[in-house]
């Protein structure tokens, strides 16, 4: 195929599609606390069980008195099965589930007896998903992988012993390499298209904390939406992986804003019982264009995401000053309509199921463990991936399959805080 005609299916067709992981609702990731992960989140931004609370709201900080140090890790091992067929270039079935890890890093002082200052490192967005070249969706996704550092400096006021308020900035990078294969001719091997590219933008959260009796509290927090201008470069390699064609390209993202509500009971000494609602305003996502530096006219995947709900319920419980037991479940909300689904976004609502402990063998020094059981509910897909046609006309030659996306994951954390 001559590479003019190759260029015209990338721009009939889309190299770049939204991406999501098999164990977070969208690409939206919730592992920035191990603590949490044992109660599935709930009390996020209000639990003061470590430092994690500035993420979700940064008037959590008021909670903790004294320097304290985090640093987490989450080890998520995703499954994304895929069953079914394609014409007219049939595919093999395929997992595109991956290993990922996701680490966390906080740090809290005071200031004074009413201010605290806290620096969060997160990566509060993310993927990794990895098809055989054969499978049959290789025209509509190979690999899949987006990164995201987020560094949040805050800051929390205490007004009085009920209310308190906190704000931060998120300095955010992006970094994303996707592809799949390009078809070259009728008994040809295929050849792969890849768009890579990164991009730093600034976001805001903010943060409210109600301690209205010694036994309750509530939290609101708020993080703003992200305008990831993403640049970087489209590469297509031949068989051989000779470069075919290569140019500039660029692709605008808005990465959601997100609201929490939590509250913590406290029914006696030794029990907390948490909750928490995330709404997450992923219908922001309508389209993802992508403009070429070279005059071909943009890229434009329509995407249609709608709006998402997470609710969650947890339990924790002092067995001793040393030992703290958690448990918890979520019901996660996928933004991702059958209509819409794609081999990039074989998104779907979730169930979670966690446990977890804390031991304290001193007054500094505080280990963290959790498990976390992911199943997605059955995820359709039906797609048609235009994939050639001659120069000067048309596109004519398309690629379809449909089947079913069946997925899951096991997450396990270890987290160490120290207090100083």
């Amino acid at each position: 195929m001559k590479l003019k005609s190759i260029t015209q299916v990338l721009v009939a067709g889309g190299i770049i599609a939204a991406t999501s992981p098999i164990y977070a609702a969208g690409f939206q990731l919730s592992e920035v606390s191990v603590s949490g992960l044992g109660r599935a989140f709930a009390g996020a931004g209000i639990a003061a069980d470590d430092v994690s609370d500035m993420f979700a709201n940064p008037a959590g900080m008021s909670l903790l008195d004294g320097r304290h140090f985090q640093a987490g890790l989450s080890v998520i091992d995703s499954e994304a099965d895929f069953q079914g067929s394609s014409s007219p270039f049939p595919g093999t079935n395929a997992d595109g589930g991956e290993t990922g890890f996701v680490p966390n890093l906080f740090y809290v002082t005071p200031i004074n007896d009413s201010i605290n200052y806290g620096l969060g490192i997160t990566a509060p967005f993310g993927l990794a998903t990895d098809y055989d070249p054969n499978w049959a969706g290789r025209y509509s996704a190979i690999r899949s992988e987006l990164t995201t550092i987020d560094i949040s400096p805050a800051l929390s006021f205490k007004l009085n012993d009920v209310v308190a308020l906190g704000a931060s900035l998120s300095f955010q990078y992006a970094d994303t390499e996707l592809s799949q294969a390009s078809f070259l001719g009728v008994g040809a091997p295929d050849g792969r298209s890849t768009v890579s590219g990164d991009n730093w933008a600034v976001g805001f959260n903010l943060g409210a904390v109600f301690t209205p009796t010694d036994t309750v509290r509530i939290g609101i927090g708020y993080r703003s939406e992200v305008d990831q201008d993403v640049e970087g470069d489209l590469e297509v390699t031949g068989p051989t992986g000779g470069t075919l064609i290569s140019a500039g390209a660029n692709a605008s993202v808005t990465l959601p804003e997100t609201f929490y509500i939590s509250g913590l009971i406290s029914v006696s000494d030794r029990l907390d019982l948490l909750a928490s609602i995330r709404q997450t305003n992923w219908s922001s996502f309508d389209e993802l264009r992508i403009q070429f530096d070279n005059g071909l006219p943009d890229s434009v995947t329509p995407e249609n995401w709608d709006d998402s709900t997470t609710v969650s319920f947890g339990v924790a419980y002092h067995i001793s000053d040393a030992w703290t037991l958690r448990g918890g479940y979520a019901r996660d909300e996928s933004p991702v309509s059958d209509e819409f689904r794609t081999a990039r976004i074989p998104d779907s609502d979730r169930d979670w199921f966690t446990i977890g402990a804390s031991y304290r063998p001193s007054s500094t020094f505080t280990l963290d463990f959790a498990y976390a059981r992911l199943e997605g509910d059955e995820a359709p897909v039906s797609e048609t991936a235009v994939i050639a046609g001659p120069p000067n006309s048309p596109v004519i030659v398309t690629n379809s399959f449909a089947g079913n996306f069946s997925g899951g994951a096991d997450i396990i954390g270890i987290q160490a805080q120290f207090e100083f």
